[in-house]
């Protein structure tokens, strides 16, 4: 057997390798997108529950002055809802699920409107706290950006009162910050 006979052998492995790896690669990111829209899914079905509406109607509800006389059955439900916005913000932030899905279908309006009624109540308890919301934080910042560059109006409107988020929270006092920003500050809070 000659030496062309071992490099045309070589050259066919490396074909087959190379075809077998792309093939690998394929799938498994067929397998991560049934896994996002799996898991999207399992997102959507919380958001929509009657539980989950219950819940955000009366944050929207509680007025400005009210968040620290919340009865603590109140103050449990809002804290599974600002968990559920701290894992979605967690797991789009990882790439798990798609950002634009997420924010777009699975709640980056609600997370803003959630966010502008419950800042006062966030920043008690992060306070008392230390860590709470950063990934809802960064969530809602990235949705205020997302709509921001696209020119879409997010209003919050209930009862008297009615404010056009994605402007109104670009106000410093206001503004969600990144997670960047959140950990550069957590940071330095010791110095």
């Amino acid at each position: 057997m000659d030496a062309t006979f071992w490099q045309a052998l070589s050259a066919i492995s490396v074909i087959i390798l190379a075809i077998g790896f792309f093939f690998a690669i394929n799938k498994y990111l067929q397998f991560r997108r049934r896994d996002d829209a799996k898991l999207a899914l399992d997102f959507f079905r919380d958001f929509r529950s009657d539980d989950f509406k219950a819940v955000i109607r009366s944050i929207y509800g509680v007025k400005h002055d009210a968040w620290n006389t919340l009865a603590d059955y109140q103050r449990v439900r809002i804290d599974h809802l600002v968990d559920w916005f701290n894992l979605l913000g967690a797991v789009t932030r990882n790439r798990e699920i798609n950002e634009n899905l997420a924010i777009e279908t699975l709640g980056g309006p609600t997370a803003i409107r959630c966010w502008y009624r419950l800042l006062p109540y966030l920043r008690q308890e992060t306070e008392r706290r230390g860590f709470f919301c950063d990934d809802f934080e960064d969530f809602t910042r990235r949705s205020l950006s997302h709509f921001k560059h696209r020119g879409i109006p997010i209003w919050f409107s209930w009862g008297e009162e009615k404010v056009e988020l994605v402007e109104h929270l670009q106000q410093p006092e206001l503004k969600p910050r990144t997670i960047e920003e959140i950990r550069f500050q957590e940071k330095n809070r010791g110095n």
